[in-house]
C-alpha cells in the first residue's frame, strides 16, 4: 500500500476522453511539467503521464478511477508511484 505522502507519479492508458481525464486531473493539482529549482526551463511529461506534489499513491490511483468513473472512461492501464527524484529531456 503506498500510503506514504509526498511526490507521486501517475501513467494512465483510457479507452477515450483522454484531453477530459487529463483536464480533471489537472483541475485535482496533478501537473504535466516540472523544473529544477532556481532553473528556468521547463520540462514536459509523457501526455498520459502527471504528477503531484502533494498525495500517496493510493490517492493517486483512486483520484484517475474517481475521474475515469466520473466521465465514463474504462482505465485501461494505470500506475501511481511515489516519486523522490526527476530526470527528463
Amino acid at each position: 500500500m503506498g500510503t506514504t505522502v509526498g511526490n507521486i507519479l501517475i501513467s494512465y492508458d483510457v479507452d477515450a476522453k483522454n484531453p477530459e481525464v487529463k483536464a480533471a486531473l489537472l483541475q485535482l493539482g496533478y501537473r504535466d511539467r516540472w523544473n529544477f529549482t532556481g532553473q528556468t526551463k521547463i520540462y514536459l511529461l509523457p501526455n498520459t503521464t502527471l504528477w503531484h506534489p502533494n498525495k500517496s499513491s493510493d490517492q493517486g490511483f483512486i483520484d484517475m478511477q474517481t475521474v475515469c468513473n466520473g466521465l465514463n472512461v474504462k482505465l485501461e492501464k494505470a500506475i501511481s508511484v511515489k516519486a523522490t527524484e526527476f530526470v527528463g529531456i
